[in-house]
């Protein structure tokens, strides 16, 4: 038509489309992407150079809120970083039937700091400071 500016089109030739014929357009790849999920940090594993079982029992002995009664250590003690978990329980026979005791702790073995010790030891500060692996055994994330 004169006046009207012509407009190319990908995939229609220039003087048009016969009649009853449908214009084909390139179709970009699809491309679909996985969800990216970050895989849960590893737990902290059993402590290189300490601190000992025995360690941690005399760190959290007398504290308030610790049992006074015999203890032993059920598992860990477990390092990241200059952190340790370790779960704590008392020593009689049907201790098993009780809640564990856990301590989060941190310091060279021969100056250890308490952190946490109890039932919940998912406190603000370990969810902020701890290392990961702590964190997955202190907090379960």
């Amino acid at each position: 038509m004169p006046g009207v500016p012509s407009v190319s089109v990908p995939g229609v030739p220039a003087g048009g489309l016969p009649t009853g014929v449908a214009p084909t357009f390139p179709t970009p790849p699809r491309t679909t992407a996985a969800p990216t999920t970050t895989p849960p940090p590893s737990p902290a594993g059993p402590c290189a150079k300490g601190p000992t079982g025995q360690q941690v029992l005399a760190l959290i002995n007398g504290k308030p809120g610790i049992p006074d009664a015999p203890l032993k250590v059920a598992e860990g003690p477990f390092c990241a970083e200059s952190w340790q978990f370790t779960t704590v329980r008392l020593a009689a026979e049907n201790a098993e039937q009780d809640e564990p005791l856990f301590v989060v702790s941190r310091g060279k073995p021969s100056a250890l700091r308490l952190v946490e010790a109890g039932a919940d030891v998912c406190s603000d500060q370990v969810q902020a400071d701890a290392p990961p692996g702590i964190r997955v055994r202190a907090c379960g994330f």
